[in-house]
């Protein structure tokens, strides 16, 4: 498998994305006992940092202001003031080194890595979960491989946390999001074994003077130091996909730091323009070209996004890619090629056994071939793969049936 390694992209401009049509799966189930968290983290700033050597520093908070009393009104009207425009939050500037605190890490159980970036994410806020507990709200089955990021992004939702999945992001815009106090989730390849296993990562830090970033990774370890370089080569396949998590409060401030990238078309476009740019740079690199796919299945661009995908497939591709970003299934539909998204969708389903998104695109496929008893069966054996797939019940609803 022909692959380049990328690796100085420097200042490029990272895009976000918050257009979730890259899967049609429902948003994770509803955490009991969830509540809006109250503990207040902590932001450790390594300084001068030898190896292992941080110095922790807690940000002092600032003082409430002192609420001031309404005027007594009189009978006299007053002229109407001129509003005066609320500031825009600032980025605040960015260290050499930052390390959040506190955040418990978990060892993974098989096909758990969501689940315990969740529970990781969870404890910096304050909020005590195990794997135990949030694995079945996002895996129903067990045999699930994979969770898609805005299942991420609904359960910490039920937590009283916000969460946006964005594209084409960089270490510079990682960094700015740690600095300011937000963990960011990525997904990633595990390794960089042939046969390839989709990860997610918590980015709790990084130190700019040693080119690393410090992740709660649930196979490896707590505050794990990976390269720049290691960083970007294991996140390409996933168009440099994160997840920063924050507060309903602190939404100005993730918005401040996004920029022109908080426009949700806006932030494709950008992410399809670096995709485009890398590519070009990088022309037999089959990741490049599969996340270039992504950005233009985002966009609308079925035709083009098929034509990345094939070139990458053509390059070549790892043997389970679609486990865990299967537009390309999706977009054989949308362009009316249904024997070749049957196809696709049943080479998946046998590698992966238990496969709820492609049973139901396979249920799409036969659905606008006029085969609706094929249709409904194959509806009916995603929600048996994954009770949570809300498109799937709908679907089985709007052609009259019960799952």
């Amino acid at each position: 498998m022909a692959q380049s390694t990328v690796t100085g992209r420097g200042s490029s401009p990272p895009v976000m994305l918050l257009l979730l049509a890259l899967s049609l799966v429902s948003t994770a189930c509803s955490a009991a006992g969830a509540g809006r968290p109250t503990p207040t983290p902590t932001l450790t700033v390594p300084s001068d940092p030898a190896p292992g050597d941080l110095t922790l520093v807690t940000p002092t908070p600032e003082p409430s202001p002192t609420p001031v009393p309404p005027a007594t009104p009189t009978a006299t009207p007053e002229p109407t003031p001129t509003p005066i425009p609320t500031p825009t939050p600032q980025p605040t500037p960015v260290p050499d080194n930052v390390f959040l605190e506190p955040m418990s890490h978990e060892f993974q159980t098989w096909n758990n890595c969501a689940a315990v970036s969740a529970a990781m994410v969870l404890s910096y806020f304050g909020i005590q979960r195990t794997q135990a507990q949030l694995g079945p709200l996002l895996r129903p089955n067990s045999g699930d491989k994979h969770v898609e990021p805005h299942q991420l992004v609904g359960l910490l939702e039920q937590f009283g946390l916000r969460a946006r999945v964005l594209e084409g992001g960089s270490i510079e815009r990682i960094e700015e999001l740690v600095a300011a106090g937000f963990p960011v989730i990525t997904p990633q390849w595990l390794d960089h074994k042939p046969d390839a296993i989709g990860h997610y990562r918590v980015v709790r830090g990084f130190d700019r003077r040693q080119g690393v970033v410090f992740v709660n990774d649930s196979m490896i370890g707590a505050g794990v130091a990976m390269p720049y370089a290691e960083f970007e080569e294991l996140w390409r396949a996933f168009a440099f996909r994160y997840i920063p998590v924050y507060r309903p409060e602190d939404e100005p401030r993730v918005l401040a730091i996004l920029g022109e990238d908080a426009d949700p078309r806006r932030n494709v476009e950008r992410a399809n323009q670096l995709m485009r740019e890398l590519v070009a740079q990088h022309p037999d690199d089959a990741y490049l070209w599969f996340s270039l796919g992504t950005t233009e299945y985002l966009l609308g661009n079925i035709d083009a996004a098929l034509a990345a995908y094939e070139r990458a497939a053509a390059i070549g591709l790892p043997p389970k890619m679609l486990w865990y970003q299967f537009w390309p299934v999706s977009a054989y539909v949308d362009a009316g090629q249904y024997q070749r998204a049957l196809e696709l969708a049943a080479a998946q389903i046998a590698s992966a056994g238990v496969f709820g998104e492609m049973h139901y695109e396979r249920g799409r496929a036969f659905e606008a071939l006029g085969q609706t008893n094929a249709a409904i069966a194959e509806y009916r054996r995603a929600l048996d793969d994954d009770a949570n797939l809300q498109v799937a019940r709908d679907a089985l609803a709007r052609l009259g049936v019960q799952p």
